[in-house]
C-alpha cells in the first residue's frame, strides 16, 4: 500500500494519493493476484474490496483533516479551508488504483500551511508564518490503515 503526499499536477498543491499496484506493493499485489482467482468463484472481486477500503479510508481522512485543519489566528476563520477537504473515488490508471483526498476550496493554502511561509507586507518580508503540519500525519495514517484493512479483508 502506498500513500504519498504530492503536489497537485496542475496547480502545485498538496494532496494525499492512496494507490495500490506500484512497485512498493509487490507483497500485497501478490496476495491480491492469488486471491483474485479464488474469490471469483465466490462472486467477490478484489477490485471491489480495494475500492471499498479506499472509500472508507478516504472518507475518514477527510473527517480527520477537517478536524485538524488550522484556523486563522485573527479569529476570522470562516471554516472554508477545513470544509474544502474532499475525497475523489479511485480511478484505474495503467493498472494502478488511485484515490485522492484534496482541498477543493483553497488548494493553494495546503502547502503554505503545511510547511510555513514568509510573511510579506508591502514587498518586504516582515516575518515567517509557522508551519502547521496537518496533512502528513493523516497521510501516514492512511497508509497504515488502508494496508491493515486490505490485509484483513483479503484474508492475508
Amino acid at each position: 500500500m502506498s500513500v504519498r503526499r504530492e503536489p497537485h499536477h496542475r496547480e502545485g498543491n498538496e494532496q494525499i494519493a492512496i494507490t495500490l499496484g506500484q512497485k512498493a506493493d509487490r507483497e500485497l499485489d501478490a496476495v491480491a493476484k492469488t486471491l483474485t482467482d479464488e474469490l471469483k468463484a465466490f462472486g467477490v472481486m478484489v477490485d471491489d474490496v480495494v475500492q471499498e477500503v479506499f472509500d472508507e479510508v478516504g472518507k475518514e481522512a477527510v473527517r480527520k483533516l477537517k478536524e485538524t485543519s488550522p484556523v486563522n489566528p485573527k479569529g476570522k476563520h470562516s471554516g472554508r479551508y477545513a470544509k474544502g477537504w474532499t475525497y475523489e473515488r479511485a480511478k484505474k490508471v495503467k493498472g494502478v488504483n488511485m484515490s485522492y483526498v484534496r482541498n477543493k476550496t483553497d488548494p493553494q493554502l495546503t502547502h503554505l500551511l503545511e510547511y510555513g511561509h514568509p510573511l510579506v507586507r508591502n514587498g518586504k518580508v516582515v516575518g515567517n508564518v509557522q508551519a502547521n503540519p496537518h496533512i502528513n500525519p493523516v497521510a501516514q495514517w492512511c497508509a497504515e490503515e488502508a494496508n491493515n484493512r486490505l490485509i484483513k479483508k483479503l484474508g492475508g
